[in-house]
């Protein structure tokens, strides 16, 4: 079935569907581990968009989308990616901000768009904020792929710290999570 789905997506790099092998298989490997089985589907191709690229993510939540809307609407709702950090609590966002390598962040904030740059800017000191603004002007260009990885280590932060319940990601809290 998986190899059938990428068959229909079109033009697929080969990048891509290596990467999606080594996420398949370390899910796989994860489920067995575990002693469970995999009965939520749409909760195991969010932990597989996750894992991969921006763009790579992207293309395949589009295939998903043109195939089952319904489906690629509670995948994007298990998902957590990069720009979702616009709908976190600022207190949670400088929690966040505390634990996250500045490089990483420089890194990661180097394809953000403006919106979501100011919201990190605007929990952090004015020093740090002018200290990563100065780099972020300076900074030549980057590989895609480091951009990515930068990202991915701070959406790695962002799980612990919500799995260690410091932090509610919003529209994933538990019914218990209500807020006052």
């Amino acid at each position: 079935d998986v190899v059938f789905r990428i068959a229909t997506l079109g033009r697929v790099s080969p990048n891509l569907i290596a990467d999606i092998e080594h996420v398949v298989d370390s899910v796989a490997d994860e489920v067995i581990n575990e002693g469970g089985t995999v009965t939520e589907g749409a909760r195991v191709v969010a932990g597989i968009l996750n894992k991969v690229g921006v763009v790579q993510a992207k293309a395949l939540m589009s295939a998903i989308e043109e195939r089952d809307p319904q489906t690629a609407a509670e995948v994007k709702r298990l998902m957590f990616m990069f720009e979702d950090i616009l709908y976190i609590d600022d207190r949670s966002v400088q929690r966040i901000l505390r634990e996250v390598d500045k490089k990483d962040l420089t890194y990661a904030l180097k394809i953000a768009d403006e919106k979501l740059k100011q919201k990190i800017f605007s929990n952090m000191s004015e020093r740090a904020s002018e200290m990563i603004k100065e780099e972020l002007q300076f900074m030549g260009p980057v590989r895609l792929r480091d951009v990515e990885a930068a990202q991915a280590r701070i959406i790695e932060v962002i799980r612990q710290l919500e799995e260690n319940q410091e932090i509610v990601v919003g529209g994933r809290g538990r019914a218990e999570d209500v807020f006052v």
